[in-house]
């Protein structure tokens, strides 16, 4: 019975961890974790939206988890188009446009659930997440997300890195592509961890690991892994403390990032103590 409960849980986080790990290595790679921080806030609005015309078309609670995938990615679209509006204005850095609309859209989107209350869904589900009530529809979406994010690296994932590491070309197609898949990653994961933690699962794995590999094959290869690896452990520390699962697992992720300065922190004051003793 207990097996059963968790197997979409487990499911869901390791889908999502492997993600979120896979999209924020380009995250990463292009500069776009803040990007990320603010379309996660972003999200709010639309999957209230979402859910607020499911609802008035009297869908069922498959219809209205559909609306709320829907209804999130395309909210965020408007947002980033505001973004880089702004972001071309001088005098505001990309930083400040980001975090304009991280504002914006978080205040948006509690406006909406005030305005539009009661929902019929809880609006804590939207901000953090219940990992244990995802269903076999949830898993499907963050599989199909996935599914298309691994093909699209497969076929393309050399350009999207030299696209990464081209200071000249910060907009075109390779641009869009990130961002799309940013935006898909940080959609499919608002069942499990929410809008606010999942930005945990996109951004750690990516920090953690890129002072430790040398080639972005292994980083690539390591990203999603370490996701997975930390939405499982996450779950699985959770569970039978009766902790919140997407509140363990965005701890579990700092950890993991703090855990990965320490060779360097190590090898740091080795290195001074041996120009020290040099000096001497």
């Amino acid at each position: 019975m207990i097996a059963n409960l968790l197997l979409y849980p487990v499911l869901h986080v390791t889908i999502i961890g492997a993600l979120g790990g896979l999209v924020g290595a380009f995250a990463y790679l292009d500069r776009r974790i803040f990007f990320a921080e603010s379309v996660t806030h972003g999200t709010f609005p639309g999957a209230v939206l979402g859910v607020v015309i499911a609802a008035a078309f009297g869908l069922g609670h498959s219809g209205m988890s559909a609306s709320l995938y829907v209804g999130a990615f395309l909210g965020t679209i408007p947002l980033v188009a505001l973004m880089r509006w702004l972001a071309r204005i001088p005098g505001v850095s990309s930083q400040g446009a980001a975090g304009i609309v991280l504002t914006a859209g978080f205040a948006s989107g509690y406006f909406l659930a005030t305005w539009f209350k009661p929902l019929p869904l809880a609006v804590n589900s939207f901000l953090t997440g219940s990992v244990m009530t995802v269903s076999p529809a949830d898993v499907a979406w963050a599989g199909g997300v996935l599914v298309v994010a691994l093909l699209v690296v497969t076929l393309g994932g050399r350009h999207l890195i030299a696209h990464c590491f081209d200071a000249a070309a910060r907009a075109g197609r390779h641009e869009l592509v990130i961002l799309g898949l940013i935006l898909a990653s940080v959609t499919v994961a608002i069942p499990a961890v929410g809008t606010i933690l999942s930005i945990a699962l996109i951004a750690a794995p990516a920090a953690a690991l890129a002072p430790l590999v040398r080639s972005s094959r292994a980083f690539l290869v390591g990203c999603p892994l370490l996701g997975a690896f930390l939405g499982i452990v996450g779950l699985a520390i959770a569970v039978p403390a009766r902790l919140s699962a997407g509140g363990t697992i965005a701890l579990l992720c700092a950890a993991c990032v703090l855990a990965s300065r320490v060779p360097q922190r190590v090898a740091g004051a080795r290195r001074t103590r041996r120009a020290r003793a040099g000096n001497q």
